[in-house]
């Protein structure tokens, strides 16, 4: 009988796979959105007594106006009147911006980046120690982006991908949206334009009333995500 060749470890591979499978699961994942998306309600909560907010690519939409006196808008492209900020995400924020916010906003934004560990940095040396992140990225959704690409779409990200991008922060919570065939009768536009708009959440809860739990949270449209920065200055020196 042949004997197999010893196998040539190049890396840890059992102490990498598990502190991946340990960043996963310290994330914890609430299901209070997956029929009713009410997740600017809860940032509006969240940041009642925050003093100064940094909204990305008109996050907030028309829930702005209620914190517009503490937020500062953010956009790659210039719309006249908005943003505040004309910047890029994924590049290098100059020094005054360090430290600058209470809370960070990026909703629908991260899709559209190309370099979305670049961004999550940027917020990093942007909030304050304790500073609140929230984030909604698609996983299982259409190309999104417009046909002059005035704007790109990217990348999608797994409830894993969400867990590892956040993993330098604490308290993260991801709350999945629609669960696994509502997530797919999202594909068409008509849905989200009739079905859920006239009658909220109820055809999605006897969709995806079919199916477990789990699989509802990894196979949804996509994770809001809030999480919270612990880091002091010498953490935003050292990235």
């Amino acid at each position: 009988m042949t004997v197999p060749p010893p196998k040539r470890a190049i890396h840890d591979v059992d102490r990498l796979s598990e502190e991946m499978r340990a960043i996963t699961r310290r994330a914890v994942v609430d299901l209070r959105f997956l029929h009713d998306d009410r997740s600017r309600d809860l940032i509006l909560e969240r940041v009642r007594d925050a003093g100064r907010i940094l909204d990305v690519g008109a996050s907030m939409r028309d829930h702005l106006g209620e914190i517009e006196s503490r937020t500062e808008t953010m956009d790659i492209n210039d719309f006249g009147d908005y943003p505040d900020i004309l910047g890029d995400v994924c590049s290098p924020f100059p020094p005054d911006m360090d430290g600058r916010y209470d809370a960070i906003i990026a909703l629908a934004i991260v899709e559209h980046v190309y370099d979305p560990p670049a961004a999550i940095r940027n917020f990093q040396r942007a909030l304050k120690p304790g500073g609140q992140l929230f984030l909604y990225i698609p996983w299982m959704w259409r190309y999104h982006a417009p046909k002059n690409l005035l704007f790109q779409d990217y990348q999608r990200f797994s409830r894993d991908g969400m867990a590892y991008l956040l993993r330098d922060f604490e308290d993260v919570t991801l709350y999945p949206l629609r669960g696994k065939w509502a997530a797919r009768a999202n594909f068409f536009k008509f849905w989200k334009r009739r079905v859920e708009k006239r009658f909220g959440g109820r055809f999605n809860r006897l969709l995806d009333g079919r199916v477990t739990d789990w699989r509802n949270t990894v196979q949804a449209s996509g994770y809001f995500a809030e999480a919270t920065w612990p880091g002091d200055k010498s953490d935003r020196d050292d990235r």
